[in-house]
């Protein structure tokens, strides 16, 4: 049996940012039962107050595994779990920790869906991944201790600065497009790539979070029929609720990231209520770049691609690779193959 998630758009919108801007909501993700952290959420260094919980038995569990909950405010929260920060004791490493209470979610996601999570995320150790440092269950409650992003997720950074230079752009989407591909030579997908699981890092790295709705395939050519993730960035054959290959949504996604970072807009306007009207948009490609931001065609026919509406002939992240805009790119031009290059990112 299939679960179906229609996905709601928090009414909120972030002030600065260019004065051309395209405002737009935040999307938050559910997935029939399963938690979902509010999404100025877990991973983040926005911090975000909410009522007080049970700190005296959270502090003792986190110190008997190694960790020192610190006294500032929780980073996000949700019905039935919380993000606050705490201190790796052993390397003085500040982090970021999610206390699932697993006696309020439904028994369908503490049995299927946390376990797929963290069994999958368990797999993934790549440079523009958010590294999962543990996980221990204690008192009822799951917790996932993981990298702590101080410089917030990639649609705050949009909004608040505007469109990207290209080269900005550029750099970050192949740090994605290096880790998808990471995931699905490891035949995991993601399926719920948007800006707000995208983080911030020093450097200008960017690492992708929230592998709430990940799952694993068998093979390239494996349907999934879950509805999961997000409107404003789902592909066609999802929002018509059609089996569809969770490998070829994901470059979808990447394909509507991308276009938000270099238009600060999004190529479709995911308030409508109907999904129809979406995948009418999406076919007719109504979407366009505007002039003033000079985009280069290289830039404009690898988003195209990416978001091409037929999934069968839409690049899969190999092939993306060797579209133009990512082709030209020194991050993958090496002796080295693309594949051997993500295989090479482990830490």
């Amino acid at each position: 049996m299939s679960e179906r998630t229609q996905t709601q758009s928090i009414d909120y919108h972030y002030p600065g940012g260019h004065h051309h801007r395209n405002l737009y909501n935040r999307s938050q993700s559910t997935h029939h039962g399963a938690e979902s952290v509010n999404h100025e959420q877990a991973y983040r260094g926005s911090e975000v107050h909410h009522h007080k919980y049970e700190r005296s038995s959270t502090k003792q569990v986190l110190s008997n595994h190694g960790f020192a909950l610190t006294d500032g405010a929780k980073l996000g929260y949700g019905r039935y779990s919380k993000v606050c920060t705490a201190l790796h004791i052993q390397s003085g490493r500040k982090i970021a920790v999610k206390i699932i209470d697993t006696r309020k979610v439904t028994h369908e996601y503490r049995k299927k869906f946390l376990p797929r999570e963290i069994h999958n995320w368990r797999k993934l150790h790549h440079r523009n991944i958010v590294a999962l440092m543990a996980v221990f269950d204690e008192g009822g409650k799951v917790f996932l201790a993981m990298e702590l992003a101080h410089n917030g997720d990639l649609l705050s950074y949009v909004q608040q600065n505007g469109a990207q230079p290209e080269h900005i752009a550029q750099n970050w989407m192949c740090q994605l497009v290096s880790a998808v591909q990471y995931m699905h030579l490891r035949w995991i997908a993601h399926r719920d790539l948007k800006l707000e699981n995208i983080l911030l890092f020093d450097s200008n790295t960017v690492k992708i979070a929230d592998f709430g709705f990940c799952r694993g395939i068998g093979s390239e050519g494996d349907l999934s029929l879950t509805f999961c993730g997000s409107k404003a960035y789902s592909a066609p054959e999802i929002l018509l609720g059609r089996a569809y290959p969770p490998f070829k949504a994901d470059v979808w996604s990447l394909g509507v990231i991308a276009f938000v970072i270099v238009t600060n807009r999004m190529p479709f306007d995911e308030r409508v209520c109907s999904n129809t009207v979406i995948v009418n948009a999406q076919h007719e490609r109504s979407y366009h770049y505007p002039r003033r931001l000079a985009i280069s065609e290289a830039c404009q026919q690898t988003i195209d691609a990416m978001m091409t509406f037929d999934f069968e002939t839409r690049p899969n992240i190999h092939e993306t690779i060797s579209l133009p805009w990512f082709y030209v790119s020194a991050f993958f031009r090496s002796p080295m193959s693309s594949s051997q290059r993500t295989m090479n990112q482990n830490y």
